[in-house]
């Protein structure tokens, strides 16, 4: 049987889940959030600003936080438990949430919020001159969330695990306060702890806030709930089968135009969402050649996404049409942990075609996973939960990353399943 590395295992279980029988989640903010002073245009990094991450420590769950300096050098200053536990998913092989915005940020209330996978619940903090306080945690309305959508004071969380759903909340300077016939099941049932190959990965609202949309990797499709003005969800949603298989993160640009990821050939499908909830392919699956494609952020007019199998971040623009086009070369923009973690990847690879016959390794590179970008989109930050760093990139005026910064200081190593996922920046 030929060897292949834990990632090479992992898109193999990606697609056998999802059915399919092919060869092989800005800032983390509320879209409708109005910006502090502070992090309005190019005061963002004029003046510096934060990072945070989250540590998904199985056993006591924490926010650390870094000082941000104008040069995008990071000074680690604090760390906020959460009072809940991380979670790791079943068999995964870098990402222990293999979701996109389980740390999110509402700008409008200054309020942090994130998910304790690993307790069924999720943690609201105040959050005042990058400092967080009144810590309040509520049960998240189901088994293992992974993923936080804000609206105005309308909150839904994305659980995994069980009998899998999206739930409602009501966001207050108290914390989050259940929403009444809010829940909506989306036909997956998982195992409480999920297999990371059958987890939805993502729950987000449309830019106008019409709509909730969630990514299924199992299901391989996007479904789209109308929101009603008390925060509500219709009671089924507009299913439409993704382009690409996998279908991950997704973001939306300046015009409204849906992107969203598909890892199973590193792709990126652009759709225009319709008032019913139905979705029109733009640009079908613009595929990079790299591996393993999830997680997607916008910097300003640019988009970037990481792809952990080959320990690489790829470049994207879109028109005003919303036509996708790929840079870099090869697929490629910058390497996440440098190019000793590409020649890793590398080197993993040519030992599987040496040695057939053994067993599958781990996975190598850096596992560049969430990235999230400053407001006025000059600076880039990239969580590598492999290495255990979070490197920053200087972003150019043709979308080139310049590396400024990698930080280590009080970051988990990925080990034994478990790893740092979450990350928010300003």
């Amino acid at each position: 049987m030929r060897r292949r590395t834990g990632i090479a295992v992992a898109v193999g279980l990606l697609l056998t889940a999802g059915g399919v029988s092919t060869g092989i989640a800005s800032a983390h903010e509320n879209p409708a959030g109005k910006r502090s002073e502070a992090s309005k245009g190019g005061a963002a990094t004029r003046h510096g600003g934060m990072v945070f991450v989250q540590s998904n420590d199985p056993e006591h769950n924490s926010i650390l936080a870094f000082r941000r300096a104008a040069d995008g050098k990071l000074t680690a200053a604090d760390a906020y438990p959460t009072g809940g536990r991380g979670g790791a998913q079943k068999d995964n092989p870098f990402d222990p949430l293999a979701s996109q915005e389980s740390l999110v940020f509402d700008r409008r209330h200054n309020i942090m919020i994130a998910v304790n996978a690993g307790s069924n619940s999720v943690t609201t903090f105040r959050v005042r001159d990058g400092k967080l306080t009144h810590p309040r945690t509520v049960k998240s309305g189901g088994d293992f969330p992974v993923s936080i959508a804000v609206l105005g004071r309308t909150v839904y969380v994305l659980n995994a695990g069980g009998a899998t759903n999206v739930t409602g909340f009501r966001l207050s300077r108290d914390g989050l306060h259940p929403l009444a016939g809010s829940t909506r099941k989306l036909g997956i049932t998982n195992a409480a702890v999920p297999l990371f190959t059958d987890s939805p990965p993502q729950v987000g609202f449309s830019p106008d806030g019409r709509h909730l949309l969630v990514t299924t990797k199992s299901k391989n499709t996007i479904e789209v709930f109308a929101t009603a003005h008390d925060g509500r969800l219709s009671a089924k949603p507009v299913t439409t089968t993704s382009t690409g298989d996998v279908p991950f993160s997704f973001v939306f640009d300046q015009a409204g135009h849906l992107l969203v990821t598909e890892a199973a050939k590193s792709g990126v499908t652009s759709y225009t969402l319709r008032k019913d909830g139905t979705l029109d392919v733009i640009t079908p699956s613009v595929e990079s050649g790299q591996q393993v494609l999830c997680w997607i952020a916008r910097a300003g007019k640019f988009f970037y996404g990481t792809n952990p199998g080959s320990s690489t971040i790829s470049l994207y623009t879109v028109d005003d049409k919303g036509k996708v086009a790929i840079g870099g070369k090869d697929g490629v923009i910058a390497a996440a942990g440098g190019p000793e973690a590409v020649a890793e990847v590398a080197a993993a690879a040519a030992a599987a075609e040496q040695d057939p016959d053994a067993e599958p390794a781990g996975a190598p590179g850096a596992g560049p996973i969430d990235l999230a970008a400053t407001a006025d989109g000059t600076l880039l930050y990239v969580q590598n939960t492999l290495a255990g760093t979070i490197e920053g990139f200087r972003v150019g005026p043709n979308g080139e990353l310049n590396l400024v910064e990698t930080e280590n200081k009080g970051l988990p190593v990925f080990a034994d399943g478990s790893g740092m996922e979450g990350l928010v920046v300003w």
